[in-house]
């Protein structure tokens, strides 16, 4: 399958939130109750995330079919790994890993020398393959799914 990397568009924004539900939709029903899950994955895309798009190196991976699969941004500001989704049909075909790659890239040239994210507890194993480490055990809690997030904070810093 040949997969291309490149910039997300503004115009985008609606699949890319797509792409995040139903990845979370998905593979978080093992770690998170399922009425959670479907409060943290409104169909309305919130204003922000267009403008995630339009103010960092935001990333989508796309078939030859121009077909949008996978998404992950940095966050410029908080120097943080965010919005790392996938497909449900795409997964584990090392897509993410090659978002991911672009990500670390991105940050090397803006002389970032560290990133942070926060992982839900079934997408470790994945970062931890990327070279992030574990810091600590943490939650988020998401008013708008009235419901605390467990997660776990990584790091990764270049060698």
């Amino acid at each position: 399958m040949s997969i291309r990397i490149r910039r997300a568009r503004g115009d985008e924004a609606e699949l890319c939130w797509r792409i995040r539900n139903l990845a979370i939709i998905a593979q978080c029903q093992a770690c998170y109750p399922l009425s959670a899950i479907r409060a943290w994955t409104p169909e309305k895309m919130p204003g922000g995330y267009r403008q995630a798009i339009l103010h960092n190196p935001f990333y989508v991976a796309e078939n030859v079919q121009h077909q949008l699969l996978a998404t992950g941004y940095l966050d410029i500001e908080t120097q943080r790994v965010e919005a790392m989704f996938t497909l449900p049909e795409a997964m584990r075909q090392g897509i993410a890993a090659r978002i991911m790659t672009c990500i670390k890239q991105e940050a090397l040239a803006r002389g970032i020398n560290a990133l942070a994210l926060s992982s839900p507890p079934n997408a470790q194993g994945g970062y931890l393959k990327q070279g992030f480490q574990c810091v600590r055990n943490d939650t988020h809690y998401s008013p708008a799914a009235d419901y605390t997030f467990d997660c776990i904070e990584m790091l990764y810093r270049p060698q």
